[in-house]
This record gives structure tokens, sequence and C-alpha cells, in this order.
């Protein structure tokens, strides 16, 4: 394990902003002839393929590219070169299977392999990777495909760059994200719009503005894909005028239709600010259908609170809470104690349970107990246990943190000196010295 970062519990896969598509220009790489092992010793004649790709679509589903092929002769090599270069290419081969089946590090050994013999990764094989880094949450792997990269003495294509600052900004590093960014040697709108969303979707809303302002006075004309981004950030940072303004200003000054996305995220902006007629209004208003997902997020914001439960189901709740504990694994015993351990010290530092939150009819002793063994917190836990002082968590859940969930781990964040990176189905929490990147508004 790479020491001062620490991946853990990773609950499920969190689905992606869609990508808009990136044009690649052409690019030289050696592939050898049909010849056989003996010719190639006495002598090769190989050819440079230029891949004319026309189009590079990165999607959630994969890679579609269209290629045209010309090639041109080379003149003979060296005995040393032939054979490097053959077994670069059957390297080649091994890494591409090793991306197929998931296997990581085999992976990165046959990618250091080949670079031994003079041979690079591509482009569309490295997107492959880097897809896989975020898919596993692979975060210090990726680092290391990123240094690989700079080492490449040929330029890395804008769409590498691209897939960099998504997979950084997915895993929850957005320092690295921008830093990838600020130093791309260009840009396209797919470069600005990662950036813009991956930013948001971390909580630094006031930083994805700025992002936007930075891309327009660049010139860079906005898509429909960056306005999700927008009204996300606005949402991030309580500007719920502004992100209004930007919903207008979509179709009024960009010719851009409002789809379902931007009405979820509407949607989203108002009923977190508490504007839920206003939410209403404009779903009643809306051209087009409203979906599920819009009905769900203004639900959201309109229930009273959550259903009852009944007094006599008490003992139920509770035998459940002992009989997972005494089912746990040694590693999760410790995990459990620890948390206990925890409890004490966040209550000490002022932290005080949202029990409000928890079923109703449960007395004050359940529902805290309850509320402390969150699977968020055990990983927490659990992380603390497993690794020295001062290394960043990451924990990666597929349900929303709840408040006091996000009360006790901001605490916590200024107890330990960490910092804990938290992803649920929304966004990421980055907590840190008893403050979260949200501002408590999520």
């Amino acid at each position: 394990m790479a020491k001062g970062v620490a991946n853990f519990i990773s609950f499920c896969s969190i689905p992606g902003v869609r990508n808009s598509t990136t044009l690649a220009p052409e690019k030289p790489s050696f592939i050898l002839s049909q010849s056989s092992f003996h010719e190639l010793v006495g002598g090769c004649v190989g050819y440079v393929n230029y891949k004319s790709i026309n189009a590079l679509k990165v999607t959630r589903r994969g890679f579609h590219t269209k290629q045209r092929k010309y090639s041109m002769p080379v003149s003979k090599f060296s005995q040393h070169k032939a054979v490097s270069f053959q077994v670069g290419n059957l390297a080649s081969l091994d890494f591409q299977r090793f991306c197929r089946e998931g296997n990581v590090e085999a992976a990165l050994d046959a990618m250091n392999e080949m670079e031994k013999n003079g041979v690079f990764v591509d482009s569309l094989d490295l997107i492959d990777l880097l897809q896989i880094c975020e898919d596993m949450k692979l975060l210090e792997t990726g680092k290391r495909v990123f240094e690989y990269t700079m080492r490449s003495p040929s330029k890395p294509h804008i769409a590498v760059f691209n897939k960099f600052v998504e997979m950084y900004c997915k895993l929850g590093d957005t320092s690295c994200a921008k830093r990838v960014f600020e130093e791309m040697p260009k840009r396209n709108l797919d470069s600005w719009n990662k950036m813009l969303v991956g930013l948001a979707e971390n909580g630094e809303g006031a930083e994805a503005l700025r992002i936007f302002s930075m891309m327009k006075k660049d010139g860079v004309r906005p898509d429909e894909f960056t306005f999700v981004g927008v009204i996300m950030a606005c949402r991030c940072v309580g500007a719920v005028e502004d992100g209004q303004e930007h919903f207008v200003s979509m179709s009024r000054d960009y010719g851009i239709t409002p789809s379902m996305e931007h009405y979820v995220a509407i949607v989203d902006l108002l009923g977190k600010s508490k504007k839920i007629t206003e939410a209403k209004e404009l779903i009643a208003n809306m051209p087009i259908e409203p979906s599920s997902r819009v009905w769900e997020t203004l639900e959201k914001y309109s229930k009273a609170g959550p259903s009852g439960l009944k007094l006599s189901n008490k003992k139920k709740v509770m035998d459940m809470l002992v009989s997972n504990q005494k089912k746990a694994s040694p590693e999760k015993s410790k995990a459990f104690k620890k948390l206990r351990s925890l409890s004490k010290e966040v209550k000490e530092a002022g932290y005080v349970p949202e029990s409000r939150h928890v079923l109703h009819d449960l007395d004050h002793e359940a529902k805290e107990k309850t509320l402390l063994y969150h699977s968020e917190r055990l990983a927490v836990a659990f992380g603390l246990i497993n690794t020295p002082p001062g290394t960043t968590l990451r924990i990666m859940k597929n349900l929303r943190i709840c408040v006091d969930c996000h009360n006790f781990i901001k605490i916590l964040s200024s107890i330990e000196k960490r910092e804990i990176i938290v992803r649920d189905i929304k966004r990421f929490h980055h907590f840190k010295d008893g403050k979260c990147s949200c501002r408590d508004y999520w």
C-alpha cells in the first residue's frame, strides 16, 4: 500500500457524467511485418503505421473509433532492435489481455516490459487501463500510470489527459486533477467539462464556477454537459439565483434545449434551497414529461421525515446489532471496538448524535447504537486501525451519507488530524480539520 493514501470499502460503482466527443491527430506507431523470427534475426523490414483516428468517443460503455491505416517502409534494423521490437509486441499483446481480464498488476508489468524494449502503450490502451483504475478505485495505480505516460517519448493524446482528469476526480483527488488540467499543453471542450463537473461532484462549487468563467474567457463555447456541471456547482454553494440564470441562459444565449438531466439538477438546486413551490411550478411547466428522477428529487425535499417503528420492534433492532457484532470477523470486531472508543472522543469534542433522523419509536440509547454502526463509520474505523497516522482515507458507499455520520466524521477529522474523503451516491465529501468541502450544504 502506498504511503499517504488508503482506499477502503467500495460499496458500488458511482455512475459517471456522460462525456463529449474528442478528436485525435495522427500518431505514428511501429508494427512488425509478418516475417518469421529467423528472418528478423538476419534483418527486418518494418512499417510505420499511421493511425488516423477520425473520432474518439469515450462513453461509459467504452470507446468508439473509426480508423484508417497507412504504411511506409522503414530501412533494415540491427538484430538487437529486431528482437527488442518482437519482445515489445508480445508484451503489448499480454498487456491488452491483462486489461481485458482486469489484472492490473500484470498489465503494469507488461507495460514496463514494453518500455524496456522501447515500445510504449498507445492512447486507446492507456485510456482502457485508466478506466479499470477508476472502476476498481485504484488511485495509486492511476498515479503510476500517469508517471509512465509522462516518460513516453511521444506526446500523449489530449484524450489521455482528459481521462486522467476524470479518473482523479472520480477517485476524489481534485488536487491531482487540477494539476493535470493546468499542465495540459492544450485543452478541448471535453477537458473543461471533465474538470468543471469533477469539481462540482467533489463539492468544490466555487472552484467549478471559476473554471466556467475561465472557459468562457478562453472563447470555448459551453455545451449541454457544461451546464449540468454549472447548475451542480451552484447547488454546492447555495447560489440559487445564479443557478436559475444559468438555466435560462443555456437556451437563451446558447440555443441549448434543457434535457432531463438539467431539470433534475435545477429541481435539486431549488429543493435544497427550500424553494419547493418554485420547484413544483417548474415541473408543472416542463415541455417534456418529467422522469421518475425528477419526481424522486422533489420528493426527497418534500418528505416530512422517516416513517416510525413500533416500540415492540426495539428488541429486534437491538438483537440484530448484537448478532452482527458476534458474527463479525476478527478484523471487523476490531473496527467495532475502535468505533466505540472513537464515539467517546468525538462526544468529548462536542459531537451530539442527531437521533431525530432515526426511526421514531426507539428510545435514545437504541437510536445512538443504530447510528454508531453505520457502514461509513466502520470503514473509517477500519482505516484508522490499518494505516499510519496522517494517511488520507477514502470511503465509497452507494447510499447518501446521513446528517449524523457527516457531523461525526467532520469532528473526527479534526481529532485524528487526517483528511477523510467519503463518496456517497450524490457527491464527494472532503473532511479535513473539522470542516467539509460541501460546507454542510448537500
